[in-house]
This record gives structure tokens, sequence and C-alpha cells, in this order.
């Protein structure tokens, strides 16, 4: 799966820190979020802002849903910005619908906002539009700079994984390759657009890949690793919400890239597991092997007794073990051709 990632806009907007969060569910189930801080003297005086992406693998199939209502809760922001919040406060009198400033213990405020969307999934992207107008009028802290602004929205591709699976006998892997504004990459349908605009420079980059704890983290660059742990579960459940996010053991792989024109993280993740198929050839292999050797050994009582193959009446048994083994291939056949189908109604 493509993960060539562009963000662009008319203007030239800073974004301080930009944050990519892919999830992986047991059950096949996937999101991904990006976040964006925008540097406030980028946007000063600015009424608004938008701010495009570019998306490879959007189709008309995907959920997008603005993830304010979410961050605009001190719970929340306290576990996606890793700060404890001294206060809050309020853009619009305490409705909290048009934007809160969030004031860290140990970080800088930060002032998030609700978006709205500009979709064309057909050419797979994304316009994220930010009212500023309540946010320039909110009389801020005399001596004080403004606020950043942040924003963040989710998507459920309702589709397979955005990853790269590969599902072996004995092994399955997930391999990650996500791109920043790589000009390389940019497709041929999107140039035009982009030398009318402008890449956003991004600051610092944050990508955090949350996957089943099955799995193995077995590559990723150890320049960028920043800390591997296991998912809080009470804390993102209520993040993610009940029907999103259910009881399950997920790892978090943070990664983290600064002051690059580009960006990129490559990382292996590895399941080694021992299921039905598995099974089902292990005892074919056996099943085959025995049926050599018995034959082999029947080669060489023929020849000692110079008898030939006709003359012989073979065991019950082994005819046996060759009804047992066509069973088993064609069980074997017969519900790998089930599972592929099952995958094929699970993609469209």
């Amino acid at each position: 799966m493509d993960n060539s990632y562009f963000v662009y806009a008319e203007n030239d907007i800073k974004i301080e820190r930009f944050h990519i969060c892919t999830w992986e569910f047991s059950n096949d189930k996937t999101l991904v979020e990006f976040g964006c801080e925008v540097n406030a003297e980028s946007i000063a005086n600015a009424d608004g802002i938008e701010i495009k992406f570019f998306i490879p693998w959007l189709s008309s199939k995907a959920t997008v849903t603005d993830f304010y209502s979410r961050l605009q809760d001190t719970s929340n922001s306290r576990f996606i910005f890793n700060d404890s919040i001294a206060y809050q406060k309020s853009l619009d009198g305490g409705e909290n619908r048009n934007g809160v400033i969030q004031h860290f213990s140990g970080k800088n405020e930060l002032c998030i906002l609700p978006i709205s969307f500009g979709k064309n999934f057909g050419e797979h992207k994304i316009s994220v539009q930010v009212n500023l107008k309540i946010y320039n009028q909110f009389q801020h802290e005399q001596g004080k700079q403004k606020p950043n602004v942040y924003f963040r929205f989710c998507i459920d591709p309702n589709k397979s994984p955005v990853s790269v699976v590969k599902k072996g006998i004995t092994r399955s892997t997930i391999l990650y390759d996500i791109k920043l504004n790589q000009r390389r990459n940019i497709p041929e349908d999107l140039l035009n657009e982009i030398l009318h605009h402008r890449l956003c420079t991004v600051e610092t980059c944050f990508c955090f890949n949350i996957i089943p704890n099955t799995h193995d983290l077995v590559f990723v660059d150890n320049s960028t690793l920043k800390n591997v742990r296991t998912l809080e579960y009470q804390s993102f459940q209520k993040y993610l919400g009940e029907q999103l996010l259910k009881e399950e053991d997920l790892i978090v792989v943070f990664n983290k890239k600064e002051k690059l024109d580009s960006y990129t993280f490559f990382s292996i993740f590895t399941k080694e597991h021992i299921g039905i198929d598995q099974l089902t050839v292990a005892l074919l292999v056996n099943l085959v092997a025995g049926i050599l050797l018995f034959i082999a050994s029947l080669d060489i009582s023929l020849a000692l007794a110079n008898k030939s193959f006709s003359e012989i009446a073979l065991p019950y048994t082994f005819w046996i073990v060759i009804l047992l083994f066509g069973a088993m291939l064609i069980y074997y056949f017969i519900r790998k051709g089930n599972l592929n189908f099952t995958r094929k109604r699970k993609s469209l």
C-alpha cells in the first residue's frame, strides 16, 4: 500500500509538529490519524487557512472524522500530548464548540480548533479548512504571543490495512513505509497543483504505529525510535470510543524526526503463528515422507525376493494412508480457497 503523503497550501504555512498515527487491530480494522500544530506567526492576521492533504489510498468508501470533540476534553489531550494540563480556556465562553486553549504544565499552550472538510476522494485529496476569526478575536494574555493552532482528524479507510501485509505459512509480516513531502514521489497528476501551491514546512514529524502485541518489532531506524510501550487501554478507549477500541493488548511504536525537508519512516513487524493450515501442511509432509519410505523399503524387499510389484498384495493400512493423504490435500486447498474468497469479500 502506497503511504506517500503530501501536505501543501497556497500560502507559506509552517507546521511545528506533524502527527501520523496508524492503528492496526486484530480484527483487520484500520484507522489513520493526522494532526497538525500550525505556527501562529505563519498565519498571523488570517481569517482562515486551508491545508490540503494528498493521501494515496483514500477512496470514496473512507470515513473522515474531526477529532476536535475528543481533544477539547482535557483528559484526552493529556495523553495525546503527553503532558498534564494546568488549566483550560474556552474561546466561546465555556461552550467549547469553537475552540479551547490547553495550558500544559511543561509545554507551551496550544489552541485546539474544530475543522471542516472539502473532500475530493476521487483524486485522493482532503482539504482542511480552519476558521480563525474567533481565535483572532479572543483576548489573549497581554505580553504573550498567540498560541499555536492544532487540529486533528481520523480516517477510517473501510478497506484492507494501509500497511503492507505478507502472510506466510508460519509467519505474517507487517511493513510500514511512510513518507511525507518527498518530492521525488509526487504523482504526475499532482505536479501541476503543487507548482501553484507550496509544500508546508514541517519542523518535526511524529510517527506512531499501533499494532497488536502479538507482533514483534524486527526492524526500525534506531536513530529515530523514541520508545515502545503498551497502549493505555482505559485512557484510549475513552479517546477512540468503545465501538472502535476493544479490550486487547496493543503496542505503540513511536518514531520522531525533525528539521528535514521531507520525512520517511520504515519499520517491519512479524508474527509467528501455528494454526490449522500449518498443522495440515506438517501432516501432509509426514504422510508423504512415510509413503516414500514405505515404497523404498518395499522395493528392497521385492528385489531380495525376486518379485515384481504386481505380484504382491499391499496392506490395507497403505491404502488408508493414501486416502487420508488425498482427503487432507483436498481439505487444504478448499480451506485456502475459502479464505481467499473471504478476504476478497472483505476488501470489496
